[in-house]
């Protein structure tokens, strides 16, 4: 993690009309030793967002009896304004603001000013815990679906956190757009323009919207601001693997429904960088289980992906991909994976080897490690965001969280045995919960055992708007889960 610039450095920019008041960054801020503990007045090292704060110094006596910290005072964490709710004797009582980090960190800062003086009272003194809390969004109301999706699937958002999900409907699929209000209506595909639809991502350049349509075997445009017009980017309609521009190209995506437990989502996902290429997941036909991925300019050029294509020999080389995406770094990462092949995600690099990042050959379980001792159960989507990628971990009802160099954790889900849909138990719902990130996992199976609070089914999308905060798509429960962390 990045360490934040000093608190009296920062406050100049943040504290709007204020930049006379304060001394120039040559005058550092004034050091009060200051005794942190909770409000019992018990030692205080780590804390997450609303925890009470105790601060005692000697220093704080007479400003109180003047009583200017409670009427002047401005309290901060690193960067973030917190509420005073107290100021008498020698202490001041806060309560720890929301810090928006996404891992457990030590707090760079706390820093009290009053009037024009900065005064520093702690440094790195301070773990902060993020709390992660998982809400159902949309899609299900008093205690049950209310009808809104019928089979949630891949996802997408714009560029002001909108979202677009592909519901899977019987006769044809539609887009459905959430506010991030909540409210949802049909964007695209009311009027029969889709078949089965596998892939979805926009250019927030263009504002075009792409999508996989694996009954017409095409790649099709959306324009975002007149979503009805909608036309084919490439594919000619004929199943195939022929790479050329437009309808000279052909494509093999699978056309399996989200919830296809049988074999899973055979060759899908679809992802735009930040050039507005395309790149898509399909079946390679010419040997059995044959996967590659497609590149798809804007013009329509679609191309195969160096180094993408497989044609497995044994059992443990399929991997035939169900999500993709890519990083800043240009980058490919797909996931994939069913009962005894490989589940798990495999990287292309921009030179084309291929790689496999975390996962395993397995059957159904949930477990956190680092490389090939993580395992995934029917992985549906991935996300790159920042130096992680998030994973819609399918029958595990999980979202999993993967570093640069594979180690996986378990942020939200209960597992594939413990789901509703797998648990042979009477109906249970979504339980809406939140638990404080550890501070030290000893526990391997830590993470998991904490994310099991909030309780998802099965899933098949999910879309990052930043770290701290995630949607994820639920064809189980039939709705779209909200998870934060911060």
């Amino acid at each position: 993690m990045k360490k934040l610039p000093l608190l009296w450095m920062l406050l100049l920019l943040l504290l709007t009309g204020a930049c006379k008041k304060y001394p120039p960054p040559s005058q550092p801020p004034k050091e009060i030793s200051t005794i942190i503990t909770d409000a019992g007045g018990k030692p205080l090292g780590d804390a997450h967002a609303g925890t009470i704060i105790q601060l005692t110094a000697e220093a704080f006596r007479k400003w109180n009896q003047e009583g200017r910290i409670k009427a002047e005072g401005k309290l901060y964490f690193d960067t973030i304004p917190a509420q005073i709710i107290e100021a008498r004797d020698n202490y001041i009582l806060t309560i720890l603001p929301l810090m928006g980090y996404i891992d457990t960190v030590r707090i760079d800062v706390i820093g009290l000013t009053i009037g024009s003086s900065i005064f520093q009272l702690c440094r790195s003194c301070l773990l902060y815990r993020p709390t992660v809390r998982g809400v159902v969004f949309a899609g299900f109301t008093g205690g049950k679906a209310d009808g809104t999706f019928t089979m949630p699937a891949e996802m997408t958002a714009d560029g002001t956190g909108n979202l677009y999900v592909i519901d899977q409907r019987p006769s044809h699929d539609v887009i459905i757009k959430v506010t991030p209000a909540g409210v949802t209506s049909v964007f695209a595909g009311g009027a029969n323009e889709f078949g089965r639809l596998v892939g979805i991502g926009i250019n927030h350049t263009t504002g075009l919207m792409y999508v996989s349509d694996a009954t017409a075997k095409q790649v099709k445009t959306i324009n975002m601001a007149t979503p009805s017009l909608v036309s084919v980017l490439a594919g000619s309609g004929a199943t195939g693997n022929t790479d050329g521009t437009g309808a000279a190209a052909s494509f093999a995506f699978g056309a399996q429904r989200v919830d296809d437990f049988a074999s899973s989502e055979l060759g899908q996902g679809l992802a735009v960088d930040a050039a507005g290429n395309i790149f898509v997941g399909e079946n390679y036909n010419a040997v059995t289980f044959g996967s590659q991925l497609r590149k798809i300019t804007p013009a329509g050029v679609v191309t195969t992906v160096p180094g993408s294509r497989i044609t497995p020999m044994a059992q443990e080389q399929v991997a035939l991909p169900s999500g993709v995406t890519i990083n800043t770094s240009n980058e490919l990462f797909y996931v994939s994976g069913s009962s005894g092949f490989f589940q798990g995600i495999t990287k292309i690099s921009p030179g084309g080897v291929a790689s496999r990042l975390a996962g395993k050959t397995s059957f159904e379980g949930l477990n956190d490690g680092t490389g090939a001792v993580a395992q995934f159960s029917y992985p549906k989507a991935i996300a790159a965001f920042n130096d992680f990628y998030y994973v819609a971990d399918g029958t595990n009802g999980a979202l999993r969280k993967v570093s640069t160099s594979g180690k996986v954790i378990t942020l939200a889900g209960v597992g594939h045995f413990s789901t509703a849909t797998y648990c042979g138990c009477p109906f249970v719902g979504p339980r809406d919960s939140s638990y404080h990130l550890p501070l030290i996992v000893l526990d391997p199976d830590g993470h998991e055992e904490l994310a099991k609070a909030i309780r998802m089914d099965q899933v098949g999308g999910l879309a990052v708007i930043h770290g701290g905060l995630i949607y994820v798509a639920d064809y189980g429960y039939k709705c779209i889960w909200k998870i934060t962390i911060g």
